[in-house]
């Protein structure tokens, strides 16, 4: 199995779910039982300035995630994930300075939302996701439109009680009205474009079919490291 290296640590508390979400793909896509039945896995908890609420130092973050990929590079991973919606503004800079592949988590939502056959999504994600415009051309490029939230202030603040340790009761139905709102909106499926809110939204709590970024990368990640080819 090709050795993932998973850059993480936006927010913490997700990139461990992450890798318990990796560690579950084993087991549904092959059966994984033991030990050493999974691959190697690189895991690199990078610390960067907000990037939540807006990017008011682009460069400073762009060269840390750059030296992110390039030690995951380094120390022997054949490719890299990066569990993150909102430093996926600075995807393309990171992957062109590595040699290794680097799967994009918002292609992998696109093409999972496109084989259910939506074509019009509502998006949940930070502010930064939001105004950069972080999922609007790879989901050109899949045919599916976009609903984002009227009050987005409301989703960036849950976020950040997320990040905070806080899992509000409060919160969880704030999304849910909000969520109500992207289907009156015409969302005829829901992204949790943002790998923190699955820790306290889950597909149970709504009666829309919720795309979980955490899972369809983890999922991506699986299928990838067991494919044939070049380590």
């Amino acid at each position: 199995m090709k050795i993932i290296g998973v850059l993480g640590g936006m927010g913490p508390e997700s990139t461990a779910i992450f890798y318990q979400a990796l560690i579950r793909q084993c087991q549904n896509q092959y059966g994984a039982r033991y030990d050493g039945d999974y691959p190697e896995i690189f895991i690199y908890n990078l610390p960067i300035p907000d990037v939540v609420e807006g990017l008011k130092s682009p460069d400073k973050v762009l060269r840390m995630l750059v030296g992110g990929v390039k030690k995951l590079e380094s120390i022997g991973a054949d490719f890299i994930v990066m569990p993150c919606n909102t430093a996926h503004y600075f995807y393309r800079g990171m992957k062109k300075e590595i040699s290794i592949p680097f799967l994009s988590i918002v292609e992998e939502t696109a093409k999972k939302v496109k084989s259910q056959k939506y074509t019009k999504a509502g998006l949940l994600a930070t502010q930064t996701t939001i105004d950069y415009k972080n999922y609007d051309s790879d989901f050109d490029d899949y045919g599916i439109s976009l609903v984002v939230p009227e009050n987005q202030d409301e989703v960036t603040k849950v976020i950040l009680n997320i990040l905070s340790g806080k899992k509000l009761e409060s919160d969880k139905e704030k999304l849910k009205t909000i969520i109500k709102n992207l289907k009156r909106a015409g969302a005829q499926a829901i992204i949790l474009g943002c790998t923190d809110i699955p820790i306290l939204l889950k597909q149970e709590d709504v009666d829309v079919e919720v795309f979980d970024t955490v899972e369809i990368l983890a999922e991506a990640a699986i299928k990838y490291s067991l494919s044939r080819g070049k380590r």
